[in-house]
């Protein structure tokens, strides 16, 4: 005879419910004390939080979202859209966010893509080549219609 009381059968199944609702919790908890952390200003501290978060849950499109608009907060425009783009691509409604917020986060990046150097790259590297096109045919026609000369002549 054992001196331990053999578990119920239900004891397993209540606490893998249990650990599912604390981790859920906890990952709730995570999120809103980022939301916080970025809502105060505290910077350093959402991004240590934010990075945790992630690395937990990389299928979190609300985790992708406060880390678009830390990154916005910090003037890192292209890893902000990024990450929205993510969070969009997750849950296309993103209906977690006030609409109002959304809507200003998605405006606010499109607006500094254009300020920003590396939103203009894209435009430079197809002017240079635009320019090394027309410089080459130029060079190309001048070379063919000096050929021609010497062959009337």
């Amino acid at each position: 005879m054992s001196r331990f009381p053999r578990p119920s059968r239900l004891f397993v199944p209540l606490m893998l419910a249990a650990s599912l609702l604390a981790s859920g919790a906890a990952r709730a908890a995570s999120l809103e004390r980022v939301d916080a952390l970025l809502e105060a200003g505290q910077l350093s501290q959402a991004d240590q939080m934010i990075a945790q978060v992630l690395a937990a849950q990389p299928n979190s499109a609300q985790a992708h979202y406060l880390d678009a608009r830390l990154l916005a907060r910090e003037g890192k425009w292209p890893l902000a859209e990024q990450e929205l783009e993510l969070a969009r691509r997750l849950d296309p409604t993103l209906a977690f966010a006030p609409a109002q917020q959304v809507q200003s986060l998605t405006q606010t990046i499109l607006e500094h893509r254009w300020k920003s150097p590396a939103g203009l790259a894209g435009y430079g590297q197809a002017a240079l080549a635009a320019l090394f096109v027309l410089v080459s045919g130029y060079l190309i026609f001048g070379v063919m219609r000096s050929r021609g000369k010497r062959f009337k002549a």
